[in-house]
């Protein structure tokens, strides 16, 4: 590639990441001083991304934490990396230049994303301590007349306490993850109905209930009432999952049950409306509970449905004039596909009256 191209790709990932940014600052004024948990951008981008990008990480080590701890977290950490640059300052100034790269570039990509360079952070923290040969001299001087009284072993022991406490309960939190996605393959290896996948499918879901994949696997073998409830209490773990919402609005309209159904596709669709499989999907289980409305003798359930169906039509169509008309990356292919304009021509027709149903009935 020329110059020219290399700058123009060069401008337009920064365009990108300003956006990215503009859209994090959006989720963190929600929760700004607390924060909203782990991995916050990583669940939400889908729900606020003001255009079709493929982001996974925010590329900004300073808004990630912002968006996972808040303001809060952001002055500790803060706090702590001022610190350790007033060590290496002053015990061990030749690493300031590795931790000084360290801090700014992670600020603006995600390496801070990364585990192993926050421990080579702390490394680096504790090689500069570790380097003038009197520190445990003054250290031991500077201790309050209390600590000298105590044995050095209380404190030996209750640190080996927190150190096996903290490996114990990583272990095991990491065993049931193992162990949940070993379940997990070996029951999609396994034929679709059979007891057997049902069983592992199970032991997947009680080694690990917060992954929405686990859930909705296991969901599709059990009845329709039990898989509901299911993953309702799944929703409990993972409230911004559309996964889950749209399951629930394909099981509500399988049951023929159009409103509860439309309200759920509203929601999977507002935490990930750039996804065009998704809002097609939406489209066709509406079809599918108008017609099972109307076919039960409930004509004005039925077109209420149908004409619900259209307003979801009408949104995907207006986003997707958006997205064509605009001039921002559309990196997820977002756009209108044939089979959701066939289902919102069936939807139209199946909300202008009773017998629309006859009339559709024959397409897909």
């Amino acid at each position: 590639a020329s110059t020219a191209d290399r700058m123009a790709a060069g401008v337009g990932t920064g365009l990108s990441r300003l956006q990215m940014w503009r859209d994090a600052l959006k989720i963190w004024t929600e929760a700004p001083w607390m924060g909203h948990g782990g991995e916050t951008w990583r669940n939400m981008f889908r729900a606020i991304q003001s255009s079709p990008y493929v982001g996974g990480e925010v590329h900004n080590g300073i808004l990630d934490l912002a968006l996972d701890t808040g303001v809060i977290g952001l002055l500790l950490i803060a706090g702590w990396f001022l610190f350790t640059l007033r060590t290496m300052w002053r015990h061990a100034p030749q690493l300031l230049p590795s931790v000084i790269v360290f801090g700014l570039h992670g600020a603006m990509d995600f390496d801070w994303s990364f585990t192993f360079l926050w421990m080579m952070f702390i490394w680096l923290g504790g090689w500069a301590l570790s380097l003038p040969t009197l520190r445990v001299a003054s250290a031991y001087k500077k201790r309050p007349r209390f600590f000298h009284q105590l044995s050095p072993w209380p404190q030996l022991i209750l640190t080996g306490f927190f150190v096996m406490f903290w490996l114990g309960g990583t272990a095991w939190f990491a065993a049931h993850h193992v162990a949940a996605d070993q379940q997990y393959r070996l029951a999609i290896s396994k034929d679709t109905g059979s007891a057997e996948r049902q069983e592992l499918l199970t032991a997947a879901y009680k080694f690990n209930p917060y992954r929405p994949d686990i859930a909705i696997s296991l969901s599709r073998t059990l009845p329709a009432k039990k898989a509901e409830l299911m993953l309702v209490q799944s929703l409990s773990y993972s409230p911004v999952s559309p996964q889950l919402y749209g399951e629930l609005g394909q099981l509500a309209a399988q049951s023929g049950r159009g409103e509860s159904a439309w309200n759920y596709f509203q929601q999977a669709i507002a935490l990930n409306r750039f996804d065009a499989s998704s809002q097609s999907l939406a489209l066709y289980w509406m079809v599918q509970a108008s017609r099972s409305e109307l076919a039960a003798g409930y004509a004005e359930r039925g077109r209420q449905t149908a004409s619900a169906g259209v307003k979801l039509y009408e949104r995907y169509r207006q986003l997707a004039e958006e997205v064509a008309a605009g001039e921002e990356r559309n990196d997820r292919r977002f756009g209108l596909d044939e089979a959701a304009l066939r289902y919102g021509d069936n939807l139209c027709i199946l909300a202008l009256g009773p017998l629309a149903s006859e009339v559709t009935r024959r397409s897909p």
